[in-house]
C-alpha cells in the first residue's frame, strides 16, 4: 500500500513530465542512480537507452564550458594494469583516490585504449585481437562480436579509433592499416549495429605515414583524427563519421617551420596539438573549427620541455593536467610550476584519457 501511494505521488508531478525529464538529464550519474529507487516510473525512464544517450550527449557538450568541478574521470593503462581517478579530485584533493580495475575485464592482460565516447571505453585486447566496450562508472562490459580483423601482424600495423556516428545512431571503430613495406594505408570500419567490418573506398595519398602507430585516433565532434606525415610534412588525417569521408587538415603555422614532432589530443572537447618547435618549447594549440581555413590558436607554451606530453584537461584558471611517459602532473600556467598529485599511484601510465561518467550501457547498443 505504501509503494502504491509513493508511485501515485511521483506519477502525477506538479511539473510537466517533459520538464521533469529535462531536469533529470542535467543531474550527475550518482544522483540518477539513487533516483532509480524513487518509483517504478523513474526507474523505467532512467534505464531507457534514449535517456542515457541524451544524458551522455549533454555532458559531452558541456566540456567546453564546465569548470574543473566536473563529472569526468581519467582512465590510464600500463602493462597489465588499469586504473582510474576523478578529474575533480586531482585538482582539489591532496590525496587522490585511485581505483584499480585489474581483473574487472578479462584478468591481467594488455589493453590498448582505442577511444572513449559517451562514457564508453573501447579497448583492444592483445591476446585475442578483439575489441571490448566497458563503462567503468556502471561496471558493465561487452565483447564486440566478429570484431577481429584477422590480419597478419607481419604485414600490417593497425591503428584504431572509436566514436559515435550521429547520422546512423551507431558506434563505430575505424582501423587504419599501414602496410609495413609499401607505405600504403587502407581503412576498415566496424559497425556495432551491423557487427561487421567494411572496407572504405578512400585512397590515401602515397607517402602518407601515421606519425605514431601506437596512438589511437582522437574523437572530436563526430570526427576521428590521427597525426601523420605526407612528403615529410606534418598533416592530420580526419574522418567525418556522418559523411563517411576522410580528409586532410592542416596544422598551425608553426608546423611548416620545422617542429620535430606533433601530438594530438582532446582538450575539453576541442582537438589539441602539441608542437615541439625548435627544441625549446612545448606549444599547445587548439582547433576551434573543422572547416576550410582551420582556426588554430595557441593556448599555452611550456618552456624547456622536450619530453613527450599530452594535455588531458585545463581548468578555468589555466591549470593543465598533463600526461607524461612517467605519469600525470598538473602545470600551473601562471606560476610555471609542476605539481605531481598522483606520482606514486599512477606512475608509468600509458594512454591516459578523460572520459565522461555516464549511464550508457554497452548491452543496449
Amino acid at each position: 500500500m505504501e509503494e502504491t501511494t509513493r508511485e501515485s505521488f511521483f506519477s502525477s508531478p506538479n511539473l510537466p513530465l517533459e520538464m521533469m525529464e529535462e531536469i533529470l538529464l542535467r543531474l550527475p550519474v550518482k544522483s540518477l542512480t539513487r533516483f532509480k529507487c524513487v518509483c517504478i516510473s523513474w526507474r523505467s525512464l532512467l534505464s531507457r537507452p534514449l535517456f542515457t544517450l541524451k544524458h551522455a550527449s549533454i555532458l559531452e557538450a558541456s566540456k567546453t564550458t564546465t569548470s574543473k568541478k566536473s563529472p569526468y574521470g581519467v582512465i590510464t593503462t600500463s602493462r597489465f594494469h588499469l586504473k582510474s581517478c576523478c578529474v575533480h579530485s586531482m585538482y582539489n584533493e591532496s590525496t587522490v583516490n585511485v581505483l584499480e580495475h585489474d581483473g574487472e575485464l578479462l584478468g591481467r592482460d594488455y589493453y590498448q585504449v582505442v577511444g572513449t565516447c559517451h562514457g564508453l571505453i573501447c579497448f583492444h585486447v592483445d591476446y585475442n585481437k578483439s575489441l571490448y566496450l566497458w563503462n567503468p562508472t556502471i561496471k558493465v562490459q561487452q565483447r564486440l562480436s566478429d570484431s577481429d580483423l584477422e590480419t597478419s601482424d607481419d604485414e600490417f600495423v593497425v591503428t584504431y579509433g572509436f566514436g559515435y556516428d550521429e547520422s546512423e545512431d551507431d558506434y563505430k571503430v575505424v582501423a587504419l592499416l599501414q602496410q609495413r613495406l609499401q607505405m600504403k594505408i587502407e581503412a576498415k570500419i566496424y559497425s556495432m549495429r551491423q557487427k561487421l567490418w567494411r572496407r572504405s573506398n578512400t585512397c590515401f595519398p602515397s607517402e602518407t605515414v601515421l606519425a605514431d602507430k601506437s596512438r589511437s585516433g582522437i574523437y572530436i565532434n563526430g570526427t576521428l583524427n590521427w597525426a601523420a606525415t605526407h612528403s615529410s610534412s606534418w598533416t592530420i588525417i580526419s574522418y567525418d563519421m556522418s559523411r563517411d569521408v576522410f580528409k586532410k587538415l592542416h596544422g598551425p603555422v608553426c608546423c611548416s617551420r620545422g617542429c620535430f614532432t606533433m601530438t594530438l589530443g582532446d582538450l575539453r572537447g576541442c582537438l589539441s596539438m602539441v608542437c615541439y618547435c625548435k627544441g625549446a618549447n612545448a606549444d599547445v594549440w587548439v582547433l576551434k573549427e573543422f572547416e576550410e581555413g582551420e582556426s588554430w590558436f595557441k593556448v599555452l607554451s611550456i618552456p624547456g620541455l622536450t619530453e613527450f606530453v599530452r594535455p588531458l584537461w585545463i581548468s578555468n584558471d589555466l591549470v593543465v593536467l598533463l600526461e607524461f611517459r612517467s605519469g600525470l602532473a598538473l602545470y600551473n600556467c601562471s606560476s610555471g610550476r609542476f605539481h605531481y598529485p598522483v606520482s606514486d599511484t599512477l606512475s608509468g601510465c600509458r594512454d591516459a584519457k578523460v572520459y565522461t561518467k555516464t549511464m550508457v550501457s554497452p548491452n543496449d547498443l
